[in-house]
C-alpha cells in the first residue's frame, strides 16, 4: 500500500519501559512498531502507580529510541500547560494522538491546548475501552458527570476517534453522537516466536493462568467463584498474575480462593513482559472472566503460545470454538462450569489438537496485513 510518512505527536500517561498500566501501553507500542511513521511520544518518567523514575532515562528532554521513535519523559513538576503548549508548537505535526479518554494531564490538558491552537482537526483519540459498560460502572457517578460535561462543552467535537472494533465505534457514537468521525482500526498484536511443544495434559489435571489486573472489571472474583461452583476434583491450579492495587478486592479474592481447598490458587503479583512466556508455558489454558476488554493483549499472547483460552464473550475474540482455539462464554456459572469440567477431563491427544489450533489462530491474527492497513488509514 502507498502512504505518506507522517510526524505524529502522541500523549500517553505511560509508555515503555513501563508495563504496569497493561493494555494501553502494549497497544501503543505495537502501533508504533508496526507503522512506518515518525512518532514523538510524551509520557511520564514513572510507571503506573509508581513514584520511582525509570533508571538511566533522562527526563524533560527528547530521547531518541530510533530514527522513527522519540520519547519525552516528563517528571511530575513539568506536566503543565506551558510544557504541553511548547511541545505541541515545537514541530508541525501531521497528527496528534491521545491514548486515553479520561486522562486529565495527558488528554484533556493537551487537547484543550490543541483546540486553542486550532489543531482540532488533526487530533485522534483512542478511548481504549473506557466507554464500555463494564469500565463505566467503576466510579460510575464521576464518569457520568464527565460524559455530560464533555458533551456540553464540546471537548471532543471535530476530532477523529480511534475505535478498535465495531462495538467500540457504536459506544463512541452512543455517547458522542451518531455523526462522530470514527475510524475503525484493530489493535495490533506482536508476532511471537514460540517453539515449545504442548505441555503434558492428563485427565483430571487442570492448570490455568490469568494475566490481568486484580480488579473487579477483570472478573477475578467471578473466575474463582466459577471454579468453586464447578466442583472439580483432581490436580487443579490457577495463577492470577496482575497488579494488586485494590487491597480490599484482593482480600475478597483470596478469601474465596481459600474456600476451595482442592485447588491451588495463587496471586503472584505483577509480571514483567519478559516473564510472561515462561509463565504461560506452565499452564494448559488461559482463563479470563472479564467484564469487558477493548482487545486483550494477554489473550493474543496466550493463543500464540498454544494456550486455548477460556474467556467471557465480552472481548473482541469471538467464535473461538469453531477454530478450536478456545471458548468465549456468557459470564455465568452454568456456562463456565461445564467448560471447566470438560477441560479438566481433556486428554493429551485432544489437547494437542486444541493447542496447535490456538497457536495457528493467534499467529494468523497477528500477521493479518489488513489490520496494519486499517491503522494507516487512522492517520490519513
Amino acid at each position: 500500500m502507498t502512504f505518506t510518512k507522517k510526524k505524529i505527536l502522541v500523549f500517553s500517561d505511560w509508555f515503555l519501559p513501563g508495563f504496569k498500566a497493561g493494555g494501553p501501553i502494549r497497544s501503543l507500542a505495537n502501533l508504533v512498531n508496526s507503522l512506518d511513521h515518525e512518532f514523538f511520544i510524551v509520557t511520564r518518567i514513572t510507571d503506573h502507580h509508581s513514584s520511582e523514575p525509570y533508571p538511566n532515562i533522562p527526563s524533560n528532554t527528547w530521547v531518541d529510541i530510533s530514527s522513527s521513535l522519540h520519547v519525552y519523559y516528563l517528571d511530575e513538576n513539568s506536566i503543565n500547560d506551558a510544557t504541553m503548549r511548547r511541545l505541541i508548537k515545537e514541530r508541525n505535526y501531521d497528527k496528534l494522538y491521545f491514548n486515553s479518554l479520561f486522562s486529565p494531564k495527558f488528554t484533556l490538558l493537551p487537547l484543550r491546548i490543541a483546540r486553542q491552537l486550532k489543531l482540532r482537526q488533526r487530533c485522534v483519540l483512542a478511548p481504549r475501552g473506557m466507554l464500555k459498560a463494564g469500565a463505566l460502572s467503576i466510579k460510575s457517578n464521576k464518569k457520568k458527570i464527565f460524559l455530560v460535561v464533555s458533551r456540553w462543552l464540546g471537548w471532543f467535537t471535530g476530532i477523529r476517534w480511534h475505535a478498535t472494533n465495531e462495538q467500540e465505534a457504536q459506544e463512541i457514537r452512543l455517547h458522542y453522537g451518531s455523526k462522530s468521525n470514527v475510524v475503525i482500526a484493530p489493535n495490533l498484536a506482536t508476532v511471537i516466536q514460540h517453539t515449545e511443544q504442548p505441555i503434558a495434559k492428563e485427565e483430571n489435571d487442570l492448570r490455568l493462568i490469568c494475566i490481568a489486573r486484580i480488579s473487579p472489571e477483570k472478573g477475578i472474583l467471578e473466575a474463582i467463584q466459577f471454579l468453586k461452583d464447578a466442583q472439580l476434583s483432581g490436580h487443579i491450579s490457577c495463577a492470577f498474575y496482575g497488579t494488586q492495587q485494590n487491597a480490599e478486592y484482593l482480600q475478597q479474592c483470596k478469601t474465596l480462593a481459600e474456600s476451595i481447598p482442592e485447588a491451588n490458587i495463587q496471586f503472584p503479583g505483577e509480571i514483567e513482559p519478559y516473564a510472561i512466556g515462561s509463565a504461560l508455558d506452565k499452564a494448559h489454558f488461559f482463563y479470563l472472566t472479564t467484564w469487558g476488554e477493548n482487545f486483550g493483549h494477554a489473550i493474543a499472547e496466550a493463543l500464540q503460545h498454544g494456550k486455548p483460552v477460556i474467556i467471557s464473550n465480552r472481548t473482541p475474540w469471538k467464535n473461538l470454538e469453531a477454530e478450536k482455539a478456545g471458548w468465549d462464554l456468557p459470564l455465568e456459572a452454568n456456562a463456565f462450569g461445564p467448560m471447566l469440567r470438560h477441560c479438566i477431563q481433556m486428554k493429551q491427544d485432544t489437547y494437542n489438537t486444541w493447542s496447535t489450533c490456538a497457536k495457528k489462530f493467534g499467529v494468523a491474527h497477528a500477521q493479518d496485513p489488513k489490520h496494519v492497513a486499517d491503522n494507516y488509514r487512522l492517520f490519513e
